[in-house]
C-alpha cells in the first residue's frame, strides 16, 4: 500500500514539475507567396491598367453598364494581381467587402463573409486570381469587373448584369495570403492636395483629410445615429484656396457611431470612396477619427470686417490717397498696378489692436494670403511690430518684424515670423504696404487669416 503512494506521489511530482514550466508560444511564419514556375511578367496586372479598372471605363470617361470578366476561363495562362489590404471590417462600417490597393490603384472586393479583419486584416499582402482554372474544362468561374454607382468593385458575376460576392467557399480559390501582415506594407495616405476630387483615379485609396470641419448642422450630433446610415459633410481646405466637401458616411452598425462631433478640426483616415459624383469617405474604427490639437494662441479671422470689429484692426496711410480695404472675406490692398489711378505712390499700414501674449518669445506669427509677385520687386511688401501702446501713430515706433518670402499666386500661409524678436508680451503688428516709387508696378496683396501659433 505504501508502494502503491510513493509511486502515485512520485508521478504527481512529475505532473507538477511539468507544469510548471513556461509555456513558450509557437512562432508563427508565414511564407511569401512564390508565383508557379513558367509564370511571366503579362500575366500580372495592375488595379489601374486597361486589364482592370480600364475595362469598365468608356472612351468618353463615363461607366459601362455591365461588368466585365478579367480573364477568359478558356485562357491559357492564369491572371494575378498583388495588393494590399487597405480596408477592414473591424469597425462594423464596411460589411462583407475588402479593399485592396496597389501602387496604381484600389478596386473593392465583394467576399461573402463577415469579420473579414480576421483573416485578411490591414497590411495582408494578397495575390488575387482572376481566373483561378485554366482551359476548356474550366469549372470555377473566372472573376468580373463592375461598378456600383461609379464604385469599382470586383467579385463574381450576379443576375448576368451585376457584381455579386465571392462564396467564402472558394476565398481560397481567388485569395492567396502573400506573407505576414504588416503596417509597412500599407500604401502612405493621400493627403487633401494630393488627391483628385474630381475624377475617379484616387477612389478605393487610404486617404487621411487632415484639418478638416464638419458642417454646422452635425456639431453635437453622433457621427451615426443608431437606426441609420448618417451621411454628414465635411470641408477640405486646399493650398490653392479652394475648398472640396466630402461625405462621411457611416453605417448604423459602426461600433464607433455615438461618437460626438465636435466643433473642432479633425483628420479623418479612411478610404476614399464614391456614389454616382458624390465623394464619400469611408471611416474604418475609431483609431481613423482624430481631433487636431491646435497650436493656435490668437486667431483673426477676416470673414467679417476686421476694420469694424469690437476689438478692431486700424488703417494708416502715410503716403498718397489708397488705404487697405475689405472685400470678399480678406483685408487688401489693390498696388498701384490695379489700383483706379494708375502710377500712384503708396505707404499704407493695417495695424492690429494691441495684442497681450503670455511667453510670446516662444511664439509665432503666421497669415494666409496671397500676392502674385509678377516683377521680382518684393519691398513693398513689409510686416513691422511695435511695443508702444499709444493710439497715436508714429513710425518711429516700428520694426521689422522679418522678411516676407512667399508671394503665392493663390491662398497659402506665410512663413513663420518669430515673436522672440519683439522682446515683449504686449505688442502691435502692422502689415505695411510700402511702395513709394509710382513707376514700379506693385501687386494687389490680399490677407483672409492672422494667427499666433506655439
Amino acid at each position: 500500500m505504501k508502494k502503491i503512494n510513493l509511486i502515485s506521489v512520485f508521478f504527481l511530482g512529475i505532473i507538477l514539475f511539468l507544469g510548471c514550466q513556461k509555456w513558450s508560444e509557437p512562432k508563427f511564419i508565414a511564407e511569401n507567396w512564390i508565383p508557379p514556375d513558367g509564370t511571366g511578367t503579362k500575366q500580372f496586372w495592375t488595379i489601374d491598367s486597361k486589364n482592370v479598372l480600364g475595362n469598365i471605363f468608356t472612351p468618353s470617361g463615363g461607366f459601362k453598364d455591365l461588368p466585365v470578366l478579367m480573364a477568359n476561363p478558356k485562357d491559357e495562362y492564369l491572371r494575378y494581381i498583388r495588393a494590399v489590404v487597405v480596408s477592414s471590417d473591424e469597425g462594423g462600417n464596411y460589411y462583407k467587402s475588402m479593399v485592396i490597393q496597389d501602387q496604381t490603384g484600389g478596386v473593392e472586393l465583394e467576399l461573402d463573409l463577415p469579420g473579414l479583419y480576421n483573416f485578411y486584416p490591414v497590411g495582408q499582402k494578397i495575390v488575387l486570381v482572376c481566373n483561378p482554372s485554366k482551359g476548356k474544362d474550366s469549372l470555377v468561374p473566372g472573376l468580373v469587373i463592375g461598378h456600383y454607382n461609379n464604385l469599382p468593385q470586383i467579385g463574381l458575376i450576379y443576375n448576368g448584369n451585376q457584381v455579386g460576392r465571392i462564396n467564402s467557399i472558394y476565398f481560397d480559390k481567388y485569395i492567396i495570403r502573400d506573407g505576414v501582415p504588416s503596417p509597412n506594407n500599407v500604401p502612405k495616405p493621400l493627403k487633401n492636395d494630393e488627391i483628385d476630387f474630381s475624377g475617379y483615379k484616387d477612389v478605393n485609396k487610404l486617404v487621411c483629410l487632415e484639418n478638416v470641419i464638419f458642417e454646422k448642422k452635425a456639431i453635437g450630433k453622433p457621427i451615426a445615429f443608431n437606426d441609420f446610415t448618417t451621411d454628414w459633410k465635411i470641408y477640405v481646405s486646399l493650398q490653392n484656396g479652394s475648398i472640396d466637401s466630402v461625405t462621411v458616411r457611416t453605417s448604423n452598425y459602426a461600433k464607433f457611431r455615438n461618437m460626438i462631433i465636435e466643433n473642432k478640426k479633425y483628420n479623418l483616415t479612411g478610404i476614399l470612396t464614391t456614389y454616382r459624383k458624390t465623394k464619400q469617405l469611408m471611416i474604418r474604427t475609431k483609431d481613423d477619427i482624430e481631433i487636431v490639437q491646435s497650436n493656435v494662441v490668437l486667431s483673426y479671422d477676416f470673414s467679417t470686417n476686421p476694420l469694424l470689429a469690437d476689438d478692431k484692426w486700424s488703417n494708416e496711410s502715410l503716403l498718397g490717397t489708397t488705404q487697405w480695404r475689405y472685400k470678399d472675406t480678406s483685408i487688401f490692398h489693390y498696388g498701384n498696378q490695379n489700383y483706379e489711378s494708375y502710377k500712384t505712390a503708396m505707404d499704407d499700414w493695417f495695424i492690429s489692436p494691441v495684442i497681450h501674449c503670455p511667453n510670446a518669445e516662444k511664439l509665432y506669427l503666421v497669415f494666409e494670403h496671397k500676392l502674385p509677385v509678377l516683377n521680382a520687386q518684393y519691398a513693398p511688401y513689409q510686416v513691422y511690430y511695435t511695443t508702444s501702446t499709444s493710439t497715436t501713430f508714429n513710425k518711429e515706433d516700428w520694426k521689422p518684424l522679418g522678411e516676407l518670402t512667399s508671394f503665392p499666386e493663390n491662398y497659402q500661409w506665410s512663413h513663420k515670423f518669430p515673436l522672440s524678436k519683439i522682446g515683449s508680451n504686449t505688442f502691435r503688428i502692422a502689415f505695411r504696404y510700402n511702395a513709394p516709387d509710382k513707376d514700379i508696378a506693385s501687386y494687389g496683396w490680399n490677407i483672409r487669416k492672422v494667427e499666433i501659433r506655439k
